[in-house]
């Protein structure tokens, strides 16, 4: 990304991150970058398209936690690696990480409504390969992983509240929630 589009994404998102979604306008990110509103133009069609683009850079963010999950050796190291991931990322992004679930968007195709989508897979995913190696209990894999979401969901925003302190509590969360889940014959550790 050239400069110029670079710094109409920081300010947008510098926008966006201290106010609102509404205070991102056009007349808004110019001022920050010191540009006319029509400057902005030449680089993004539209308001949606500066927000798009603030929107995917928190994804990519969120995705580059979550994906070095894969990397552990068994879909139970997986699965707890990437509830990990998840809680780095409400921790060193705190921001990105509360746009992400600041309201609804009614459209399906926004970038909230799509990330939300696919973190909702990729724990679904490691879900039902941990319940398919018969180390957690067999069941509704999208049921489970809202249940994990909802867990870690929680603890990042108590994190946030400043209620506690995701690196006080996380191992033992953890370590309740994975057990909570596991199929009682697996011998599987991690």
């Amino acid at each position: 990304m050239d400069d110029i589009k670079s710094r109409i994404v920081s300010a947008a998102r510098a926008l966006y991150f201290e106010r609102e979604p509404d205070a991102v306008t056009m007349r808004a990110v110019a001022e920050r970058v010191g540009v006319t509103a029509t400057a902005l133009y030449r680089h993004f069609a539209d308001k949606d398209a500066i927000l798009r683009e603030v929107m995917g850079e928190g994804s990519r963010l969120l995705g580059s936690h979550l994906f070095r999950a894969l990397e552990a050796p068994t879909p139970l190291e997986r699965l707890r690696a990437t509830a990990n991931a998840y809680l780095d990322f409400a921790v060193a992004q705190p921001q990105a990480y509360r746009a992400l679930f600041k309201g609804a968007e009614p459209e399906e195709s926004s970038p909230i409504q799509l990330q939300r989508g696919a973190m909702r897979r990729f724990l679904r995913d490691r879900v039902r390969e941990a319940m398919d190696a018969g180390v957690l209990a067999p069941g509704d894999p999208d049921g489970t992983a809202l249940s994990v979401w909802a867990t870690l969901h929680g603890l990042a925003s108590l994190h946030q509240a400043g209620i506690t302190r995701v690196e006080w509590v996380r191992e033992q969360v953890l370590t309740n929630l994975i057990e909570g889940v596991r199929a009682s014959n697996s011998v599987e550790t991690g």
